[in-house]
């Protein structure tokens, strides 16, 4: 960030290639400048808007770091991420690796909700070399949204069962690059029968949006069973899948 800049892009350490290629800034960048003094004859207004891989505890430190250097009055950081879905909803057990944020209904077939990337997502931690974030992303981030949709609109009609969800097929199109900053992911239930509580079936699309473009579209089919239904099944056919591999592992030894 120069001192005459009057509005910037922020970005988690992890989007470095992008931040470079469009001229934004790191999380890490932009507090060594604003530590170092770099950013203390900045005129303002400036706005700093965040993108993805900068959640609220960064953000929350760089406030910090702009009051230390009196520039409160001058540096405004916009960050608009909404509350990261449940994870009842999703069932994901660290917030890293949650990819919605912000659900809401819109009317009695559409949801939408805003795409969130920590910077620690798991995703990312193993490679993040290109300039865009990988097609994954988009994916994992429609199944999160059918689950959380499903959870909070569906299944919790019947809030004493914890259901068993299983998906048939995901089919996905991509249709343009998805960059390291905010976008919208919104479900359609395209049709439902939730006439026997034991078994619901639900089938939706998905589409990831950015700058007005459709990044990707995700069609999924899916079942929510009630407990009970299930798990002998499973357990029958995972016995099997041993008994079949130690047979043959013994048969060559």
């Amino acid at each position: 960030m120069s001192s005459t800049d009057t509005s910037r892009l922020v970005v988690g350490d992890r989007f470095r290639d992008f931040a470079a290629a469009v001229g934004a800034d790191t999380f890490s960048d932009l507090v060594r400048a604003l530590d170092a003094g770099d950013l203390d004859t900045v005129e303002g207004p400036v706005r700093v808007v965040t993108g993805q891989g900068v959640g609220s505890f960064e953000v929350s430190y760089l406030l910090d770091a702009i009051a230390r250097r009196k520039l409160d009055d001058r540096i405004t950081l916009v960050h608009t991420a909404g509350e990261p879905a449940r994870r009842q909803e999703l069932h994901k057990a660290r917030e890293d690796n949650v990819l919605v944020a912000g659900l809401t209904q819109v009317d009695d077939t559409t949801y939408e909700a805003r795409l969130r990337l920590h910077d620690h997502n798991e995703f990312l931690v193993d490679v993040q070399d290109r300039v865009h974030v990988q097609g994954m992303v988009a994916v994992e981030a429609a199944r999160q949204m059918f689950l959380a949709v499903v959870e909070r609109y569906f299944t919790a009609r019947w809030s004493q069962q914890r259901y068993y969800i299983v998906l048939n097929s995901m089919n996905t199109t991509f249709s343009n690059f998805l960059f390291p900053v905010g976008a919208t992911l919104r479900l359609t239930v395209d049709a439902s029968d939730l006439s026997e509580p034991s078994r619901l079936t639900v089938r939706t699309t998905v589409v990831v949006e950015q700058a007005g473009r459709e990044a990707a579209g995700i069609t999924i089919d899916a079942a929510a069973f009630a407990p009970g239904l299930l798990e002998d099944k499973e357990l029958r056919r995972a016995k099997s899948a041993v008994a079949s591999t130690m047979d043959a592992a013994l048969a060559t030894a």
